[in-house]
């Protein structure tokens, strides 16, 4: 890893010094959009330093999954706590199928994908009959938007899409898009955009 991401990825840089670079960051959209409530069971895939538990209103039991060990860490010692559960690893259609969650968060995670990534993670977050809603929230490439573009090229994600290329991977994956909007990353100071999408499973497309 370089000493770039490496800087980029430690926890005090990501959740301090990040939001002050860009003019804050407040992930209330993103959660809104999620709708969890107290009889959920929430899936937060690239869960990070467990952001999370910022927002959630409430839910039944929480999982969050990441392949930093070092955000795992920090997450499990800051939210960690009854039917919250953390994982070092990358989720599998295992363990959606034993987790059965009802809302599924995707928090700055698909311009970490390629195309062929995104669509496999998207199936799968779609192929559980308990699944009910998806919310996602990426940086995005913007016409007329030098200052957010700027912050986007240096992201440490390396599949930063314009709008129109994200928008077609749900779609592509059977996944219904319910809302999908241009968010600024705190709602008076950011300086950075996001788009945020809101997925729910076309009926039909689950497998038999």
């Amino acid at each position: 890893m370089s000493l770039y991401n490496r800087i980029l990825g430690n926890p005090f840089v990501y959740d301090r010094i990040r939001p002050f670079i860009v003019g804050g960051v407040d992930w209330s959209p993103l959660y809104r959009n999620l709708e969890s409530g107290p009889d959920d069971v929430v899936l937060d895939v690239g869960c990070g330093t467990g952001v999370a538990h910022e927002y959630l209103k409430g839910f039944r039991a929480y999982h969050g999954f990441d392949t930093d060990e070092v955000a795992i860490k920090a997450a499990i010692e800051k939210t960690g706590g009854p039917n919250v559960n953390y994982e070092c690893r990358v989720v599998t259609p295992e363990d959606v199928a034993r987790i059965r969650p009802t809302r599924i968060v995707l928090a700055g995670l698909l311009h970490h994908l390629s195309d062929d990534d995104c669509l496999a993670l998207l199936r799968m977050c779609g192929s559980v009959e308990t699944v009910k809603r998806i919310a996602t929230s990426d940086v995005v490439y913007l016409p007329r938007h030098p200052i957010s573009n700027f912050f986007a090229f240096f992201d440490r994600g390396k599949f930063v899409r314009k709008r129109p290329e994200f928008l077609v991977l749900p779609e592509q994956a059977g996944l219904r898009i319910i809302k999908e909007e241009i968010v600024r990353c705190h709602p008076t100071n950011g300086r950075a955009l996001y788009l945020m999408m809101t997925l729910e499973p076309r009926a039909g497309t689950r497998p038999a």
